[in-house]
């Protein structure tokens, strides 16, 4: 078998492609996000018990 022109032939389905837009297409917020806009918060000194930012849980 002669794998290098097999993979010269190779194209990816369009499940796959789909599915690349619709991954790098979602804007979500991750853990990053969301401890960068803590600390931002925090920073400006407006993450205090009364004003939780985010609508964060008091334990």
């Amino acid at each position: 078998m002669d794998f290098e022109a097999e993979l010269a032939k190779f194209q990816p389905s369009l499940e796959i492609d789909q599915a690349e837009d619709a991954i790098y297409g979602n804007n979500t917020t991750d853990v990053t996000d969301l401890l960068q806009s803590i600390l931002k918060d925090e920073k400006a000194g407006r993450n205090t018990k009364k004003n939780k930012s985010a609508g964060w849980v008091e334990e």
